[in-house]
């Protein structure tokens, strides 16, 4: 073999472990260290994080199911929403930001909505959740705004004349 091959070789074999081995041996050590302080930040999460299996209880599921026969096509019904979704507040208010905190904390457990002008007719809520002066709020903005207010008893029951009553006004 002559000096020019030898020469080009050696050149070869030096730039071969220049950009292919030493970047690969580098983005293995990098992938290596992902992948173990990645395992346990998940070890972390599945210990912290619980799931339920089931959104509703037993007796929510059936107060839905029979409100919903009650509203039957013409109304929605929405379960788990907040007073803020339900009640606009003007921008003008002193203490916006504090009012609107106070609202998202006022529990609604199911509103009944119109399907053609999405105008909420009726809430249905466990008065049981929510603070009494979160009650009192909530009974004064949907007054404001005309929207009828009905307690839930203890056992998720409501007499289903009186919400027949409520969709029919």
């Amino acid at each position: 073999m002559n000096a020019t091959a030898t020469v080009i070789l050696s050149y070869a074999f030096m730039y071969f472990v220049l950009f292919i081995i030493v970047p690969l041996v580098i983005v293995t050590f990098v992938m290596t260290c992902i992948k173990f302080f990645r395992s346990t930040d998940v070890q972390m999460v599945d210990a912290a994080v619980s799931i339920k299996p089931h959104l509703l209880d037993q007796e929510s599921m059936q107060f839905l199911k029979s409100l919903k026969s009650i509203a039957s096509n013409r109304y929605d019904v929405l379960y788990g929403a907040s007073l803020v979704n339900v009640v606009d507040i003007d921008d003008s208010i002193k203490n916006h930001e504090e009012v609107q905190d106070f609202m998202e904390h006022c529990h609604l457990d199911y509103v009944v909505v119109d399907n053609e002008s999405s105008a909420v007719k009726l809430v249905v809520s466990d008065t049981d959740r929510s603070s009494p002066e979160q009650v009192k709020f909530i009974e004064k903005c949907l007054d404001y705004i005309g929207v009828q207010f009905i307690k839930l008893d203890k056992h998720k029951q409501c007499d289903e004349m009186l919400l027949r009553n409520a969709l029919a006004a």
